[in-house]
């Protein structure tokens, strides 16, 4: 009996279920978690208040997360003197009930909830990323309905799609507790409540209509100070549209109050820990907003129209529901598009454009349940031409072609997971910020070379392969002055730029970091050693291409001198990064002679 899958045999209800399980079964599959700092608190919070019954983190100062010197990456002491988050607590609330079911199955299975414990951190880890795909499921159903709301099966499954695999949402909101993923949720759920309020002559709906809106938007400031502006979109139509009854709206704004408590409790206003930070990384000048909307746009490691270029079809879609501008349903989506206009242009100015060590486009993430609506008043022709037996004609091709680089974007960012040291290799990129605008090593094509070695593994486990290394270190460039056996001043604990010529003399083919293996990465390992010959401080150089016998190429990486004042050996070796050092006699180290001041 042959089987054939037809989506409109199914009821609504079931619908939903298979978008949430197929959201959730595709953001859960690559098995990691891709957070960062901002993440930890709202991992942490409710476990800590339900554990620890005190919402401080004071604990903290003493865990694992301070056991690399960087516990002001997690967290901040706050001027009550308390250790505290200096990022919103929106998503831990909007999160809480998950963590209430997670705490309990800890309980439930005799875990040790030893939050402070290194061996809690794969608990929480992998807590976090499922709290993350969760709330992102949701947020597709939720978009989903909206747009079922107003446009036919077609229309909606396919923007759906868009939303869900082939823009930020996937590689951001799904990945980790980023406030991202929370900020989608409530702007969608605000969306789908006033479409629904104004398709309803039920006086109690429009009631809880209005309610619920006003909660999501209550929840906005607090879960991203950003997002605000989509509350502010939010309220100028309830009050234009719905008048006196916009009360009920602002009743359900009162969501807001916890996170303002907070922000007031540990940091004295209501504006939080972002208060601090947030102006000291504004710049309005003309150089900014070029560089950060340029950047923004069409950066080949950050451009939300790079890495999603199926978005153009927004554009088309905002002309029209301008068009269509005095009707009700069209006037919400133009308040909203006026928000998401607005958010850009915030970080038009603002220098920190790229969002740090992430993938793609993380600070857009924010606008795609607006941008990928608008594409529903686009893509009728579109979808009626594929979803039916008429020939293909250049549109569709167009539109296929866009639609599968931007799914697999997220599918490299998401499975190729090595690349995500693209970042920091060979150079820091919220240093080095020209990596941002280079074609050639751009991070989808270092992610895409990540999944490709990750199918295909290179063979630099092999006997064979480990015995057939050697090289030689030529030169070595120091601030740009090839270095003699002069002794060098360095001033103590100070990054400088380190380049190295390397040749490959043995059998076997250099990997560089271009192919992020990193495993069997072929680096220049540099090792500071005092008068005593004790190893005090290591750095690596990347070397750079794939370098057969006989190449030479250039090893570049960013080097940190000691701490202390005094003499030291600065010594250069070629290794198989995290695999084996070079055989032995296969290559002389590089020796300097440093002095640190």
């Amino acid at each position: 009996m042959k089987f054939k899958f037809n989506w409109n045999t199914f009821t609504p209800k079931v619908k939903c279920l298979l978008v949430f399980l197929i959201s959730f079964t595709v953001y859960l599959i690559n098995d990691r978690t891709i957070a960062a700092g901002d993440t930890v608190s709202n991992s942490l919070l409710i476990f800590n208040f339900l554990e620890n019954k005190t919402l401080n983190f004071d604990s903290f100062s003493t865990s694992y997360f301070a056991s690399d010197s960087c516990l002001e990456c997690f967290f901040r002491e706050s001027p009550n003197g308390h250790l505290t988050s200096v990022y919103p607590i929106g998503t831990a609330i909007l999160t809480s009930p998950i963590y209430l079911i997670f705490y309990g199955f800890l309980k439930v299975f005799n875990i040790p909830v030893e939050l402070t414990h290194a061996d809690f951190e794969p608990y929480r880890l992998f807590f976090e990323k499922l709290a993350a795909t969760l709330v992102t499921s949701t947020s597709v159903v939720m978009f989903y309905l909206a747009s079922k709301s107003k446009f036919s099966d077609k229309i909606s499954v396919t923007s759906t799609f868009i939303f869900a695999f082939t823009t930020n949402t996937w590689m951001t909101s799904s990945q980790g507790l980023w406030q991202h993923g929370s900020s989608n949720l409530a702007v969608i759920i605000i969306i789908l409540c006033f479409l629904k309020l104004n398709h309803t002559n039920v006086k109690k709906n429009k009631i809880l209509f209005l309610i619920g809106a006003g909660i999501m938007g209550g929840l906005l400031p607090i879960i991203r100070p950003t997002s605000t502006l989509f509350l502010i979109a939010a309220l100028v139509y309830c009050l234009v549209i719905n008048k006196y009854k916009s009360v009920f709206f602002i009743v359900g704004m009162l969501s807001i109050l916890p996170g303002l408590m907070w922000n007031f409790y540990y940091f004295g206003n209501l504006t939080g820990g972002y208060s601090n930070i947030g102006q000291s990384y504004y710049s309005f000048t003309l150089n900014t907003f070029l560089e950060s909307s340029l950047g923004t746009l069409l950066s080949p490691s950050r451009g939300v129209l790079f890495f999603s270029p199926i978005l153009i079809y927004s554009l088309v879609g905002a002309y029209k529901v301008f068009q269509l501008r005095f009707r009700k349903d069209e006037q919400l989506i133009l308040c909203m598009t006026t928000a998401v206009i607005l958010l850009f242009l915030n970080y038009c100015f603002y220098t920190v454009w790229w969002a740090g060590h992430s993938y793609g486009p993380r600070f857009m993430t924010d606008i795609m349940p607006v941008a990928c609506y608008l594409m529903n008043y686009s893509l009728g022709n579109v979808t009626n031409r594929l979803f039916s037996h008429k020939p293909k004609n250049v549109s569709s091709f167009v539109f296929l072609s866009l639609l599968m680089f931007s799914l697999f974007t997220q599918v490299v960012g998401a499975f190729g997971n090595r690349g995500v040291y693209w970042n920091g290799s060979p150079l820091n990129v919220d240093v080095y910020r020209s990596r941002l605008w280079q074609l050639k090593d751009n991070q989808i094509e270092r992610h895409s070379k990540a999944l490709f070695y990750r199918i295909f593994s290179p063979p630099v486990e092999s006997k064979k392969y480990i015995n057939g290394l050697s090289g030689t270190i030529e030169s070595v460039t120091f601030a740009n002055q090839k270095n003699t056996n002069k002794k060098l001043q360095l001033p103590a604990h100070s990054g400088f730029l380190l380049k190295a010529q390397v040749k490959n003399t043995g059998l076997s083919q250099w990997f560089g970091y271009q192919s992020a293996i990193y495993k069997g990465e072929i680096r220049v390992k540099v090792s500071f050693y005092n008068t005593q010959e004790n190893l005090v401080k290591e750095s690596d150089l990347y070397v750079s291409g794939r370098i057969s016998k006989g190449e030479t190429t250039q090893a570049i990486g960013t080097v940190v001198s000691p701490d202390q004042p005094g003499v030291y050996d600065m010594i250069l070796e070629l290794v198989s990064h995290n695999n084996v050092d070079f055989p032995e006699n296969s290559h002389n180290p590089y020796k300097l002679q440093i002095i640190v001041k």
